[in-house]
Parts: structure tokens; sequence; C-alpha cells
């Protein structure tokens, strides 16, 4: 026998535990991205509530300030809740008037929930105050 035919044979290609040990690093950096899209939505759905907490909270600003300052009616008041619990159906506004003479200030304040880290749900509040001479 010669010494060429004791030659050891030469490894080609990977183990098992190499892919193992590589698909768990993909594994562990995809498992991240997925956790930072999840934040991401959960993030851009409370700007969207928020949003739209503004939008009917200044409305009903316009509303006061189309009335001359005067208190609105209940139909009016009633309709602007309507709308509000339906495009943020967590949330209940009210409106408070307070006249001083010629001078009448109106705070709309708007509370909802909105969900934070986890599934967690903390309530928001917004006030917008409104001076009509």
């Amino acid at each position: 026998m010669k010494k060429s035919d004791l030659k050891t044979p030469q490894q080609s290609g990977f183990t098992m535990i190499e892919v193992l040990v590589a698909l768990l690093i993909l594994l562990i950096g995809l498992l991240g991205v997925v956790g930072m899209q999840y934040l991401s939505l959960k993030q851009v759905n409370n700007t969207h509530l928020r949003s739209q907490v503004a939008m009917h909270a200044q409305s009903m600003v316009e509303l006061i300030r189309a009335n001359d300052g005067a208190a609105l009616d209940s139909s009016s008041v009633d309709a602007w809740e309507a709308e509000l619990i339906q495009d943020v159906p967590t949330a209940s506004g009210t409106v408070n008037f307070t006249i001083n003479g010629s001078e009448v200030t109106a705070a709309v304040t708007v509370t909802w929930d909105e969900r934070n880290l986890g599934n967690d749900s903390e309530t928001q509040t917004m006030t917008v105050a409104a001076r009509v001479d």
C-alpha cells in the first residue's frame, strides 16, 4: 500500500451545526425586525387617534365660534359626540362654557384610550380652550 492511499478525506460543504447556527442568527434578526414593525404600527395607530381627536376638538371650537360664543344646543353637542365616537370608539368628549361679561370661554375636553408598549392601554386627554369676544 502506498502512502497516498492512506490520505484522509477532505471535508467539503457545511456541517449541520454550522447551518443551524446560521439559521438561529437569522431568526434572531428577523424577530427583531418583526418587533420593530409591530411597535411602529402601534405608534402609527396612536398618532392617527391623536389627529382624529385634535380634528374633532377643533371642529367643536369652530362650532362655538360660528355660534358667536353662545352655548350650543344639546343636539349640536350630541351630533359632535356621535361623530367623535364614530372615528375614535374609546373617546368621550365634554364642552364647558364660562361666561364673563361679553367674553365667553369654552373648554373642549376629549378623553380616549390608546395602546402603549405591550398591550396596556393608557387614557389620554386633550383640552382645547377657546375665547370668543
